[in-house]
């Protein structure tokens, strides 16, 4: 039983690791937790990775302004992966929309997702260049990007709804494994500074 309750807090520490990342990200942008983990939710439902979807919501959190802006969000990253799937990284494109926002240049998987799209690089930097501030570019971004992807995601969320509903099972799985990991870990931790107490004074005599 101990070996196993170690296993555990072991195997869980990278996952929870990363909904605290997640956590932290969405909080400091004044998004709930619920929110956080709703934006998480969708993506690993479509990704089938929890790093992947946590890297990506993070990038979100800064980019949004509101709910509505992630749900679109989520939606394009859908539509980007039901089209291109891992030759476009879903976080480099969500990390290139929110420099792009910030710089207004346009860059990385950002440009290859509006080139790929058929929309010409140049005139797209144009519109930026027009755009005021920050939130006029994120904006810009957003709608353009909405209006390229979202019917690839409505079609890809029709005919993967089992996969999405697998993906979202497994997490639930992880999440509460996660929790028990989480409740141990404690108890681990003290086993382990005991552990420490009784090997460090026999460095010496060995």
């Amino acid at each position: 039983a101990g070996t196993a309750i170690v296993a555990l807090t072991e195997s869980t520490r990278e996952y929870r690791t990363e909904q605290g990342k997640l956590q932290t990200a969405f909080q400091t942008q004044n998004f709930s937790a619920e929110t956080a983990r709703k934006t998480y939710t969708a993506l690993n439902g479509v990704l089938g990775d929890s790093g992947q979807a946590v890297e990506a919501a993070n990038h979100l959190a800064q980019l949004a302004k509101d709910e509505k802006d992630l749900a679109k969000w989520t939606d394009i990253c859908t539509g980007v992966y039901a089209t291109f799937g891992d030759s476009l990284p879903i976080e480099g494109l969500t990390e290139a929309a929110n420099e792009t926002a910030k710089t207004g240049a346009l860059t990385g998987g950002l440009a290859d997702a509006l080139n790929w799209a058929g929309m010409s690089e140049e005139a797209f930097q144009k519109k930026l260049d027009a755009c005021n501030s920050e939130q006029e570019r994120a904006k810009l971004i957003t709608e353009t990007m909405n209006g390229l992807y979202s019917e690839s995601a409505e079609k890809y969320k029709e005919l993967n709804a089992e996969i999405i509903a697998a993906n979202e099972a497994q997490d639930r799985i992880n999440n509460a494994m996660a929790a028990v990991g989480g409740a141990m870990e404690p108890f681990v931790t003290k086993g382990k500074e005991l552990l420490a107490e009784v090997l460090e004074p026999l460095v010496s005599f060995l």
